[in-house]
């Protein structure tokens, strides 16, 4: 009877053990952040590449013009500088299945930023900035044709920088994203009221984090019913 018992005992630890683990496993890799990407020159011009998988974390810094993600003078469809802005790709091809992407865009140390920023899906490699020197904010943008308007965070300055507005010093937001290649455009928002000229630095936070699935809820669920299997045995005991 004692050999059964701690036979019992074994296999609830085990259940559980294993449940949990498998639960809470996201395959990962260490983040990286490389500055000028080498054969990501020639279309967008890219500032950055960062390779995530499904749970990490990137932080770097930057420096924008006042007006890069709106200028009030330009037309709808052509609020945003391209060579104003900075451009990030963003390889999560690593993740394990859809990703929670978060986002943060904070002021720098130097300059007044109402940081503002536009996500795209897919990479520009082929349609040169040289030439285009604007670009839609708020929706894809006509000569980028390998890149898919995704979601903007606007900021100061309303919907796509016609108006006038006070701002925030920080602008944060997140998506579900299938694993794939996506462009981020960092920029600024500009107040008619304060009036913004010159540079203006930032500082991007990224981190992934894994989308609970049904198989591991129920992993979850698995290692929860080992405890408990494994507490009914000790109070019986």
């Amino acid at each position: 009877m004692k050999v059964l018992s701690i036979t019992k005992r074994s296999y609830y630890l085990t259940l559980a053990a294993v449940g949990l683990w498998l639960a809470g496993a996201a395959p990962s890799h260490a983040s990286t952040v490389t500055p000028n990407p080498v054969g990501h020159q020639s279309g967008l011009t890219y500032e950055w590449e960062v390779a995530m998988g499904s749970s990490d974390t990137a932080t770097y810094t930057g420096s924008v013009g006042a007006k890069s993600w709106a200028e009030p003078g330009n037309p709808a469809g052509a609020k945003g500088w391209t060579h104003t802005s900075d451009w990030t790709l963003l390889d999560l091809t690593s993740a394990s299945g859809n990703t929670l992407l978060s986002l943060t865009l904070d002021r720098g140390t130097t300059g007044s930023l109402f940081p503002a920023f536009s996500i795209f899906a897919g990479v520009e490699d082929v349609n040169a900035d040289a030439t285009n020197h604007t670009w839609n904010n708020v929706g894809n943008i006509s000569w980028a044709t390998n890149l898919t308007f995704v979601d903007h965070l606007a900021n100061a300055g309303g919907p796509n920088g016609t108006d006038s507005g006070t701002g925030a010093t920080t602008a944060s937001d997140s998506w579900v994203l299938a694993p794939g290649l996506y462009t981020l455009n960092f920029g600024g928002n500009p107040s008619f009221a304060l009036g913004q000229t010159g540079t203006h630095a930032f500082t991007a936070t990224l981190t992934t984090s894994p989308v609970p699935v049904p198989a591991a809820l129920y992993l979850f669920g698995t290692g929860l019913v080992g405890l408990a299997g494994l507490a009914r045995r000790r109070l019986s005991a």
